[in-house]
């Protein structure tokens, strides 16, 4: 898939695969992520140098990342330099040889990026939250694994999870920038076209989402609070609902949120809210950190906003979330990598482009009456799952009257 911007300079590629955390089994916890790190780390035609070399010395960027569902492979390089771009990043996706030494290197290097979020409060928040609200399901497992199973990962573990889960069903390649798509399809083909069959990935079935307050005690300064809900799908029209009312709610400075617990009370440095959206689940959620001893302060005012959120959203408020909205997926265009990751996204979860005009008629399509009966769920005090990190005292039931 690629999109033609002839005015620019640039182009960004990706290489993008249906592979993540949700398709791992609990041994495999972390495996993903692993073998993104390790297709840096050579080929037979390339070392782990020499790879970061060939992009630094054309000002290039190569970059890849992990998610539950996805996993991407992507550069931003100027157009004179496409074939060396889909040459080096096609070389790293089906030819990494899997090194030993570079194995047992990068063991060390991921368990420091684990104990990087141990040290994160606002992160491990998160992840705790993930655990709680998905219960057993592997959405609920962390995208980086645990320290026991990335010491347990082998060289033939990793190759044969690659080979079987890294195949051409489960792949898309797009380009986005001063590309042409002919062009971009014969270089693909070249480079890429002898990569062998995989099998499908599947996942067993919609998880169970929880409805509990869990509590982590840390001896740290700020207590660290996320309250979530089941929210829309990426593939549900309702997710247009979900973003609207994310914005509102506390997804900017303007919003409730922000303005009631930093701006008129002091409470937090950081809150906001966030709706994370999956091929066939969601999740809603809150995030703040804050003095502990104003939680219960704290806590009054969110139950507060949440339960007037369903039937006070005025059409100005409406409005101005809409077109904070608008304007952010239009600022994004501006970015090859923007779009590369739009033709990506829309490809898995739509099974086609879905363009910018028809995303933004979906948003204005969305009704007062639509807000509110997401927010009625979103709200509701027995789809909540409470996770709080920090100086909590693990005896006493902070969340009781929050979730009455």
């Amino acid at each position: 898939m690629t999109e033609e911007i002839p005015y620019l300079q640039s182009v960004s590629i990706g290489i993008w695969v249906r592979a993540g955390s949700r398709f791992e089994t609990p041994d495999q916890n972390g495996i993903c992520h692993f073998i993104e790190h390790m297709l840096f780390k050579g080929t037979p035609r390339r070392t782990a140098y020499a790879i970061a070399k060939e992009i630094d010395s054309v000002g290039g960027v190569l970059n890849a990342f992990t998610s539950k569902e996805l996993t991407a492979f992507y550069c931003r390089v100027m157009a004179e330099n496409l074939e060396m771009a889909v040459d080096l990043l096609a070389d790293i996706f089906v030819n990494s040889s899997f090194p030993e030494d570079e194995i047992e290197r990068e063991k060390q290097v991921i368990c420091q990026e684990i104990h990087q979020i141990e040290d994160s409060p606002e992160d491990l928040v998160q992840e705790v939250l993930e655990m709680e609200f998905w219960q057993d399901d592997p959405l609920g497992k962390p995208i980086l694994g645990s320290i026991p199973n990335i010491l347990r990962l082998d060289r033939e573990t990793i190759g044969s999870f690659k080979a079987s889960a890294y195949g051409p069903e489960e792949t898309v390649v797009c380009a986005a920038g001063k590309v042409n798509h002919w062009h971009f399809s014969d270089l693909m083909a070249r480079f890429m076209g002898d990569l062998a069959p995989g099998a499908r990935n599947h996942f067993s079935s919609v998880p169970r989402i929880g409805n509990s307050a869990h509590v982590v005690k840390r001896d740290i300064e700020q207590e660290h609070l996320c309250v979530a809900s089941p929210g829309p799908s990426a593939v549900e029209d309702r997710r247009h609902a979900g973003y609207i009312l994310n914005a509102i709610l506390g997804g900017g400075m303007s919003s409730r949120l922000f303005q009631e617990i930093r701006e008129k009370n002091g409470l937090a440095y950081s809150v906001y809210s966030f709706l994370s959206s999956l091929s066939d689940t969601g999740m809603f959620g809150i995030y703040a950190g804050f003095d502990s001893a104003r939680t219960e302060e704290l806590l009054a005012i969110l139950k507060r906003q949440m339960e007037r959120l369903p039937s006070t959203m005025t059409p100005e408020e409406i409005e101005t979330a809409k077109n904070q909205i608008k304007g952010n997926l239009i600022l994004a265009m501006e970015s090859t990598e923007a779009r590369m990751n739009r033709l990506a996204k829309s490809e898995y979860y739509s099974g086609r482009f879905v363009g910018l005009d028809e995303t933004i008629a979906a948003l204005e399509r969305v009704t007062a009456s639509d807000l509110s009966a997401l927010a009625e769920e979103v709200v509701a005090p027995d789809h909540l799952t409470v996770v709080a990190l920090g100086p909590v005292d693990e005896q006493r039931n902070l969340f009781e009257s929050f979730l009455s």
